[in-house]
């Protein structure tokens, strides 16, 4: 059996992920190398972070973005099963499937923060 890779924009939507292993974060003409979907996820979370606009809405939406029985991004851990630190006083969720996940992290987050995702793609196999 062959592998193949393929590049998709997160923009896409994220039911392409399923079953699919990332193997590249691509922002614009940087490449991160990354070995799973909570990885990727915090990368691009974290990219988004660097800004600081992007970063001050990001602490204000801490503990405001929740699904049905977890809170999305938090200023603790306390509640989460797989959180991760994003900043100081900033833990998001990666609890999910890739789909989950990358839906998530695009409509929940990126979008009220106003991040221009457009230029990043994902390498998957």
């Amino acid at each position: 059996m062959r592998e193949f890779e393929l590049t998709v924009p997160l923009s896409t939507n994220p039911h392409i992920f399923v079953g699919m292993k990332p193997i590249t974060v691509i922002f614009n003409e940087e490449s991160i190398k990354v070995k799973s979907w909570r990885e990727a996820f915090t990368v691009i979370l974290n990219q988004c972070n660097k800004d600081e606009e992007h970063h001050k809405t990001l602490m204000y939406l801490r503990d405001k973005i929740s699904g049905k029985c977890r809170t999305f991004l938090s200023h603790s851990p306390d509640g989460m099963t797989k959180p991760v630190q994003i900043d100081e006083n900033m833990y998001a969720e990666t609890h999910y499937g890739s789909q989950t996940l990358m839906h998530i992290l695009v409509q929940r987050i990126l979008k009220p923060v106003q991040f221009d995702y457009s230029k990043i793609s994902i390498i998957i196999k």
